[in-house]
């Protein structure tokens, strides 16, 4: 079922702001589709006027463009589960959902950003989510990467194009402990530009999802172990 994001549009030679019915399916828009699209839409809405209630009342909202909104972003990416879950929506279509939040963001929004960004993969909101999801012991730990440091990491084209990278790199069980000392100093950082030089950009990103997943992998464990002097004493998961 369709999603309903709002964007401009040329109506004799005047932009204006149009409601846009964004589907997979190729079928014709019927009546019916369009009531949950609304519906849908309306819930939206709600959610994200909870998140903002949430988020003022925590005394969050003040954090944005300040060193501490790293927080913030954790704690909105732990509300956004909804976006999985919801039964509003097909799974081909869930993720024009996350272009849709920008359109109910009121002072949750990020600031400006470009609708490439937006509507793309590695959208302000679906970061907010993955870091809530896959490394929730770095919520509150900005010693080891403050929020333009993880959104560098998710922006990296590689990574944010093939959602295995991020899996095995939430597999590595590492915690802010496991941190200290030289040979982690800028972890985040390190393991990121380590990563972008491992598999470069060729056009748009390097299509790391014709590898298999043992190689896939095994490349990934090499970078690893090249980019620290010392390996920690966490064990990967195998489930």
């Amino acid at each position: 079922m369709p999603v309903i994001i709002r964007d401009e549009i040329i109506v004799g030679g005047k932009k204006l702001r149009a409601k846009i019915f964004k589907s997979e399916s190729q079928r014709p828009l019927t009546r019916d589709a369009k009531v949950q699209a609304e519906e849908l839409d309306h819930y939206i809405a709600s959610k994200m006027q909870e998140i903002e209630a949430e988020m003022d009342k925590l005394g969050l909202l003040d954090m944005k463009n300040r060193p501490g909104v790293l927080r913030l972003w954790y704690e909105v990416g732990k509300r956004l589960s909804f976006v999985e879950t919801t039964n509003l929506v097909s799974a081909q279509d869930r993720k024009y959902i996350w272009r849709a939040l920008y359109d109910h963001a009121g002072r949750l929004s990020p600031g400006t950003s470009t609708p490439m960004r937006a509507s793309g993969r590695n959208n302000h909101f679906r970061q907010c989510y993955l870091l809530a999801k896959k490394f929730p012991d770095f919520a509150y730990a900005e010693s080891v990467g403050d929020w333009r440091t993880w959104s560098h990491f998710f922006d990296s084209p590689t990574i944010e194009n093939d959602d295995r990278i991020v899996e095995w790199f939430a597999s590595k069980h590492v915690s802010p402990e496991d941190l200290r000392g030289a040979d982690y100093e800028r972890w985040l950082e390190r393991i990121t530009n380590a990563i972008r030089n491992e598999f470069p950009a060729v056009g748009a990103f390097t299509d790391t999802t014709v590898l298999s997943e043992p190689e896939l992998r095994k490349r990934l464990e090499d970078v690893y172990q090249k980019t620290f002097s010392s390996r920690h004493k966490t064990t990967t998961r195998t489930s």
